[in-house]
């Protein structure tokens, strides 16, 4: 793609300081957590229709959280501060356990409706996407998938996970889906199933989105909706979510689940364990029932790799992959070289100031929300915690580029 032509003179106010590429949940947290960024040049593009519910109006299935981890971030003196009233917002914040996730998209979507009348009309794109980035020193331009081109001095990452093809399953990839196809799609993704025999379903991987696929399939089984034989394969041991270790420390545990370390894997907020990436809810109970050999049907198996497993995949009817998510990929150019934001690996990681390390010692501004599948080390700050320390990092870029006198973008003529 041809990079996006850059102006050396800068100064016109039509442009925006910020730009906001994806307003799913963590763009929209980002946003909710700092206010203050709308008292700058905002724009927000988004893919969807409509900022705030990215996919989870699409997921019908539950939560791997509780409703009132949600939006606790929120400043109920703030812009979205009366959005904690709305019904649907009070739902999902009271809710004590596991909810269908429909519940978080009718939530988000109240705060993008707020989010829609805050900003000028101009400054919410919706339906379109970031298509490519092009850097010329300090000075950001951006492309999106219709054409339209914008420049700003700060730009903010926030597309969310991808569940591309794996290599691994790349020998069986005509019999493989993608977990979040059953998750989203329920049977209706599933191919045509053997007759007059149980059809033979691999989930490669142990992660709640293999037990959420999972799930579905057993759902439909207990049902009499499908006939299978389900074997779900571990590269590593599974991380179940306890409350505290005390908890963890009066249950018996079997060889394939994960022994926490104290040093990691306590939340220092909430002592509870593996608090962000456990197993949990109903999710968490059908692990423990396969695993004593209470659900017919299922099995675990623990393997190394998945080339361990070739002979059980050959045999496969239907192979669901769950492997993990990656950063949605994103055609870069930073002064005038073609650059991967995610070093040729599967996911864009900000530096310790929340920006992307750019090559070259670039002092553009790109600083990276949300594009990690796996954002919060179990130890780490908290979601609240994180949008906010993001939020003070952008603003105080702003600041340091208001001190040094940098000019602002020009509009695009035409």
């Amino acid at each position: 793609m041809t990079a996006f032509p850059l102006r050396d003179r800068l100064s016109a106010t039509t442009d925006p300081e910020i730009v906001l590429a994806g307003c799913g949940l963590r763009g929209m947290g980002l946003l909710t957590a700092t206010p203050a960024l709308l008292d700058h040049r905002l724009t927000v593009v988004d893919a969807g229709p409509r900022p705030g519910p990215g996919a989870f109006a699409d997921y019908r299935i539950q939560s791997n959280s509780a409703g009132t981890d949600f939006f606790g971030w929120v400043d109920p003196a703030g812009p979205f501060g009366p959005v904690l009233d709305d019904p649907a917002v009070r739902r999902l914040r009271e809710h004590q356990g596991a909810f269908d996730l429909a519940l978080l998209a009718g939530a988000l979507d109240r705060f993008g409706d707020r989010l829609a009348a805050l900003l000028p009309p101009e400054r919410l794109i919706r339906g379109d996407r970031l298509a490519h980035v092009a850097t010329d020193g300090a000075t950001i331009g951006l492309t999106l998938a219709s054409g339209r081109r914008l420049q700003s001095r700060v730009l903010v990452l926030a597309l969310g996970i991808t569940e591309a093809g794996h290599d691994a399953l790349a020998p069986w990839a005509a019999r493989t889906i993608p977990s979040g196809r059953i998750v989203r799609d329920h049977l209706a993704a599933l191919p045509p199933m053997p007759a007059g025999r149980p059809a033979r379903i691999v989930i490669a991987g142990g992660s709640h989105s293999a037990y959420s696929a999972a799930l579905v399939l057993a759902d439909a089984m207990d049902a009499g909706h499908l006939n299978a034989r389900v074997a779900i394969l571990h590269r590593s041991p599974a991380r179940l979510f306890h409350q505290n270790l005390a908890d963890h420390a009066a249950e018996a545990h079997g060889p394939l689940e994960a022994v926490p370390d104290p040093a990691r894997d306590i939340c220092p907020e909430t002592g509870q364990v593996f608090r962000y990436s456990g197993l949990r809810h109903r999710a968490r109970a059908l692990f423990q029932e396969i695993a004593r050999g209470g659900r017919p049907g299922f099995t675990q198996l623990r393997i190394p790799a998945l080339a361990d497993a070739a002979e059980l995949l050959d045999r496969a009817d239907l192979i669901v992959q769950a492997l993990g998510y990656q950063s949605h990929r994103l055609s870069m150019t930073i002064d005038g070289h073609p650059w991967d934001p995610a070093g040729g690996g599967a996911v864009v990681r900000p530096g310790p100031d929340g920006r992307i390390p750019l090559p070259g010692g670039s002092a553009a501004q790109i600083f990276v929300m949300g594009m990690d599948p796996y954002p919060y080390d179990d130890g780490a700050l908290t979601p609240t915690g994180q949008y906010a320390l993001r939020g003070g990092q952008i603003l105080a870029a702003l600041a340091r580029l208001a001190a040094a006198g940098q000019p602002l973008p020009l509009a695009e003529p035409g």
